[in-house]
């Protein structure tokens, strides 16, 4: 791993890069079981460590300078994310231990608090395609909504149907919102303009912690049954994922591909499926590139996977190459 300063004029903002050198070839191979091919060339794997977020210089939201959170040397330092989503240029994730929901600018690489918001603890973050920004709020049973530059939206509520929201998505064709919620183990659809459409009871799911949507449909993360059911529109059973090789799933993505991803706190791995079958184990306890400390928020978009590194203090952006899939035992 190389430490490399990037500077904007005499302005200077610190990530952490993670380089594919023969040091991280070991990890992967430990980690995956593949290493370097024959003749010592590198083969690349379906995740690789590519840039840590632990801090950057703060930006600015309606003009209102940061001043509170940056320190003398005008840097803010994450402490414990606990969620995180991303589409395009804009990630957004809550710090639980700085009490802030933050919108880190990858074009700027600046971390600008969002709204005056302070997060409860089992908050979830989405970002709709039309950039705005979900917040599921389970302590209040409602889920709060923000336009891209922090005004706020009419929540989304449902008082006899919504007792604790974990997850939401938004399907990118209708405009339709799901919402799982993890008290009544069931998930509500709502349309574009926040009314509710009805309810959707999972079959074959024992609890819910987590959800996304995917090409095969609905992606539920089961912590009792320790797999991932996929059901269809109406809640028809689909497959399930996961059976066997995971052991305490909490959060998940789903790429477009239909490469799934899903933390695993009990080993602290990102396990990869497709197609209902693990194609790929990255992780384990530790703070080295690709290593993580308690998986507490997974996202996806554009061919990157976010991991909110919790007790690590970071956010891990992975590069994700799904043609290592194809050289599977070349």
């Amino acid at each position: 791993m190389v430490n490399i300063l990037l500077f904007n004029g005499l302005r200077s903002f610190v990530i952490k890069i993670a380089l594919v050198t023969s040091a991280l070839a070991l990890v992967s191979c430990a980690e995956t079981g593949v290493g370097p091919a024959a003749g010592g060339t590198m083969r690349r794997e379906l995740l690789q460590p590519w840039i840590e977020l632990s801090g950057a210089k703060p930006g600015t939201l309606l003009g209102q300078p940061n001043a509170a959170l940056q320190g003398a040397t005008g840097f803010i330092t994450l402490n414990r994310p606990t969620a995180v989503s991303a589409r395009g240029n804009d990630v957004y994730l809550i710090d639980s231990g700085l009490h802030r929901i933050f919108r880190y600018s990858r074009a700027e690489q600046t971390l600008t608090p969002f709204t005056n918001l302070v997060p409860q603890a089992g908050m979830s973050l989405y970002v709709a395609p039309d950039m705005s920004l979900y917040v599921t709020d389970p302590a209040r049973s409602q889920v709060l909504h923000y336009t891209w530059d922090g005004n706020a939206l009419p929540p989304l509520s449902s008082t006899a149907n919504m007792g604790r929201p974990v997850s939401i998505s938004v399907d990118e064709s209708s405009g339709q919102l799901l919402l799982a919620d993890a008290m009544y183990n069931q998930i509500i659809a709502f349309n574009s303009l926040g009314r509710p459409l009805g309810i959707i009871k999972p079959q074959h799911v024992r609890a819910i912690a987590a959800m996304a949507q995917g090409p095969d449909g609905i992606y539920v993360v089961d912590p009792l049954s320790r797999q991932v059911v996929v059901l269809g529109p109406d809640g028809s059973y689909r497959y399930a994922i996961g059976a066997g090789t995971l052991a305490e799933p909490a959060t998940i993505a789903v790429e477009r591909d239909n490469l799934v991803f899903v933390g695993d706190n009990f080993d602290q791995t990102v396990k990869v499926y497709r197609d209902g079958q693990l194609v790929s184990t990255v992780g384990g306890v530790g703070t080295a590139p690709g290593r993580f400390n308690n998986i507490a928020g997974l996202a996806v978009d554009g061919g990157l996977l976010y991991v909110a590194d919790s007790m690590n203090a970071r956010v891990q952006i992975m590069l994700i190459n799904p043609q290592a899939l194809n050289m599977k035992g070349k």
